[in-house]
């Protein structure tokens, strides 16, 4: 190891100070540990299905080609410098730096002009996925045709949630994957999990509400509140986050909690949500086909009311 690798191995393991939600926090530290990888059996579909089983996602590190990424970025960053508002980046930067400047990069989420340009999809629709999915599925494998193609300005986070609430009519074996264009620490807004929401016997009672319900179906809210502490307070669990290298990816289950930390950096975070499922399941049909149609309700209640509904005052 020479001296540069040294560093920023150390560099790693040095704590620093996160906030999720409104909680300022030190990481890696009581209230927020660290995700483990699932490298060592990334070839063992036996392997990775015991370690989400236990864990509700899996950390894939290095799994998609870093130069691939460069590219997917670079199409990303152009189409916003291009289509956005008011100035998406810093004046006189590098836009692949990503430095947010007063503007907003318009709609990206579900837009294929950019998430289908050919460089965003040797990304999310490549070889390194799909292998991955075939492995774990054994056997052919599907993607949503829409993609959660996000630029989360600075001081920005997300709150806690299911995945299942925005899209449970199709495959019970539905899953997230979550793309990080580009290096993303802990400090600039990485996906955190809640560790132990997926299978505690503590979170039924949410995972039987909550969990079950359809955003458009039923106008029930999406997010599980805006404090994600107060729900491992009270269910148990635990938050853990990673700082995330260009090519790590995070797979996770319709029934995992999670969040995102806050955005400290000055820079937009540019991620991608995408779903996988074995191709021979039926398909949740709002995120299929050539233009999906997305979202059509309306939230009807609030969360607390609905809170009252579920029982879980």
């Amino acid at each position: 190891m020479n001296i540069i690798e040294y560093i920023q191995r150390m560099r790693k393991t040095m704590a620093k100070t996160v906030f999720v939600g409104d909680h300022e926090l030190t990481f890696p530290g009581p209230h927020l540990g660290v995700l483990r990888d699932c490298n060592a059996v990334l070839d063992s579909a036996e392997g990775l299905h015991k370690q989400i089983a236990e864990d509700g996602y899996l950390l894939a590190r290095g799994l998609i080609d870093k130069e691939k990424l460069i590219a997917g970025r670079r199409a990303i960053l152009e189409y916003a410098n291009g289509n956005g508002k008011d100035g998406v980046f810093k004046p006189d930067t590098d836009i692949m730096e990503a430095v947010a400047g007063e503007g907003s990069p318009g709609r990206t989420m579900g837009t294929p002009a950019v998430t289908h340009h050919p460089d965003v999809q040797s990304v999310l629709e490549g070889d390194e996925l799909f292998k991955f999915f075939r492995n774990f599925f054994g056997g052919d494998t599907r993607t949503f045709d829409y993609k959660w193609l996000r630029f989360v300005r600075p001081d920005g986070w997300s709150g806690p949630h299911f995945d299942f609430v925005y899209m449970g009519r199709g495959s019970k074996q539905l899953h997230t994957c979550w793309v990080p264009f580009g290096d993303v620490p802990a400090t600039m807004g990485t996906l955190t999990v809640l560790v132990g929401s997926h299978n505690l016997p503590s979170f039924a009672p949410i995972r039987d509400t909550y969990g079950k319900t359809d955003v458009d179906k039923d106008g029930t809210p999406g997010h599980f509140g805006r404090d994600p502490m107060e729900i491992s307070d009270k269910y148990g669990g635990e938050w853990q986050t990673a700082d995330f290298e260009m090519g790590d990816v995070i797979i996770f289950t319709m029934h995992t909690m999670h969040t995102s930390t806050k955005n400290l950096s000055d820079r937009w975070r540019i991620s991608c949500d995408i779903r996988f499922q074995p191709a021979e399941h039926p398909i949740d049909e709002r995120w299929v086909g050539k233009n999906p149609i997305s979202h059509t309700g309306t939230q009807k209640i609030s969360f607390e009311e609905a809170k009252k509904q579920w029982g879980l005052e």
